[in-house]
């Protein structure tokens, strides 16, 4: 069966109430809701309070699928709302390290930490992105077509391209990479 039939089926069910195919969907699309809470927050434990409100909000707003909308874009769109709300109304609170973030085992120790460094490095330059671009930054790095963001987003496609524009030109500046 292909995802976009799972998709279907479980958005059917869904639809009907169960609890079940909601844990099926949570279960898959868990690790896209924590990168994208974890760009907007760096504490672990906010970072799943923000996950509970992200899909606290997504089973409220079930009923108001349409089948436009992927599950994968709904879910997201829902994401990046409820962290621009959480970030709007957070005090100011000092910066912690990030401590969620693992390299791989396989990896020579010099690489892993040289990749682990490259890694936090973007995910700081995205954090510093303004929320417009943040928002397609986010769900880029998800590997999300620009058609999806444009959905997930509520804006058109050609404002989607011309955000990553300026996202990729931001981040190579941030970066110290020449344009």
């Amino acid at each position: 069966m292909s995802a976009t039939m799972i998709q279907a089926k479980a958005q059917w069910k869904l639809a009907l109430g169960g609890m079940s195919e909601f844990h099926e969907i949570v279960d898959h699309h868990a690790s896209m809701v924590r990168r994208i809470a974890s760009v907007y927050e760096r504490d672990p434990g906010r970072i799943e309070d923000l996950m509970q409100d992200i899909w606290f909000a997504v089973w409220r707003a079930l009923p108001l699928l349409r089948n436009q909308a992927t599950i994968r874009g709904f879910i997201a769109r829902i994401a990046q709302n409820v962290c621009v709300t959480h970030v709007r109304r957070a005090v100011a609170r000092p910066a912690q390290a990030l401590t969620d973030t693992f390299p791989d085992p396989a990896m020579p120790v010099h690489d892993a930490m040289a990749q682990s460094a490259r890694v936090n490095r973007l995910l700081e330059a995205v954090r510093a992105l303004p929320d417009s671009l943040k928002a397609v930054a986010t769900l880029y790095l998800e590997e999300m077509p620009i058609r999806e963001i444009a959905v997930a987003l509520g804006i058109s496609e050609g404002n989607v391209s011309v955000r990553l524009h300026r996202v990729k030109s931001a981040i190579r500046l941030s970066m110290g990479d020449p344009l």
